[in-house]
């Protein structure tokens, strides 16, 4: 499956790249675990789990591109195969995200039936993170 989408977040481009890097920075019902964590960020590595239908399921992530404020791409094993690009810019007082997203999970044969389903956890993933994103960014403007 190969899906594309764009969304706007009011927070500044780093802080969008930021978050993407972030280990601790898991969606609702994905636990992460660092393998290989650098601060050049390329090469970072992360172990994830996520249960279908009530069995876990397990991958890694690793980093293959990262410029930061820019661009951030990684690569998916396991359960769950693919590649990740986000591409970021300052837009109308944020910043506009593009995401390009290709994946598919690992089911011999069947994978593919399950793209619907995986395609909405994936919706519901970018929206949860652009709200996480904001509220990190509203938090931060509160302290500073």
């Amino acid at each position: 499956m190969k899906e594309t989408r764009t969304l706007h977040a009011d927070v500044e481009p780093e802080q969008v790249t930021s978050f993407l890097v972030d280990s601790s920075s898991a969606p609702p019902g994905m636990t992460m675990e660092v393998v290989y964590e650098s601060p050049a960020v390329v090469g970072n590595a992360y172990e994830w789990t996520f249960k279908m239908f009530g069995v876990p399921r397990k991958g890694v992530t690793v980093y293959t591109e990262y410029v930061p404020g820019e661009r951030v791409t990684f690569r998916n094993f396991g359960a769950l195969q693919g590649t990740a690009t986000w591409t970021v810019e300052p837009a109308a007082g944020g910043s506009k995200a593009t995401i390009e997203w290709e994946a598919h999970l690992a089911f011999p044969m069947i994978g593919r039936l399950f793209d619907p389903l995986l395609l909405r956890q994936w919706e519901k993933n970018l929206e949860w993170g652009k709200r996480e994103i904001e509220k990190q960014s509203k938090a931060e403007q509160k302290t500073a």
